[in-house]
């Protein structure tokens, strides 16, 4: 049998290139790129994302990003309607901490994590809990509603992380990146979204089954309506626009140079 390459396969989604792995194939992806001392950034794309598809900026972001990946049942959906056959969703509450754990077995020691995002408090917040609950060591964690970003960058560059979490919201965490890419350090960037807030215990994920049936938004956003029922009404819409497209490209998968 063929063994299965992460360097092979991406599918498009709209206008986002997204790559056909497993959740676990994307915690492998996303591990192999710490301590490689370059810049390397992994984006999760969810029906927030697809919502976004006519910002230029958000999408160019994507386009060169080395990984990108399905964080939501709308994106495996569309995906698979395109003609992916390994792609799952890997919601980064789901991934994260395997993530990590990976990276500091990569690494043969513990993973240093700098965390930016979130009101005051909440980096610090999540930050406990991911030491409590992965290997690592958090060197930095920052809100994300800094004036100064000159700043903040000069104290994630002097905490030596192996991984800077950015958690400012799609788009604007892969915008935020892109525009301080430069500045960044030589090290991995994954972006989180929300994760912060689920890790600090201030948003509850959605019972197992719903989880599994990928009908957890349902529970999300009986959590929050007035933040979340324009999202996921704009994102039925998102998806529906898109459907037809996707089945005309499906097995036009995109090659990963």
């Amino acid at each position: 049998m063929e063994r299965y390459s992460l360097e092979t396969q991406r599918v498009g989604v709209g206008p986002f290139s997204v790559h056909d792995h497993s959740a676990q194939e994307v915690v492998q992806r996303i591990s192999q790129l710490v301590g490689k001392n370059q810049r390397a950034v992994a984006y999760a794309l969810h029906v927030g994302g697809l919502n976004h598809r006519n910002d230029q900026e958000f999408v160019q972001a994507l386009d060169r990003a080395d990984v990108v990946y399905a964080d939501g049942a709308a994106v495996v959906t569309l995906a698979r309607m395109a003609g992916a056959t390994r792609m799952t969703r890997a919601a980064t509450t789901d991934i994260g901490v395997d993530v990590i754990r990976q990276a500091s077995l990569s690494l043969g020691r513990t993973c240093r994590l700098a965390l930016i995002g979130g009101t005051e408090g909440l980096a610090n917040d999540a930050g406990t809990s991911l030491e409590r609950s992965a290997d690592c060591e958090v060197v930095l964690a920052e809100h994300g509603y800094h004036s100064d970003h000159q700043d903040l960058l000069k104290k994630v560059h002097a905490s030596r992380p192996d991984i800077v979490i950015v958690g400012l919201g799609m788009p604007r965490e892969a915008t935020w990146v892109q525009e301080n890419w430069a500045r960044l350090p030589e090290t991995l960037i994954v972006t989180c979204g929300g994760w912060f807030g689920f890790l600090a215990g201030r948003e509850h994920r959605a019972p197992r089954f719903m989880q599994a049936l990928g009908i957890e938004w349902i529970f999300r956003l009986s959590q929050a309506p007035g933040r979340l029922s324009s999202r996921y009404a704009t994102g039925l819409i998102s998806t529906m626009r898109l459907a037809p497209t996707q089945f005309k490209r499906k097995g036009n998968h995109v090659r990963n140079s």
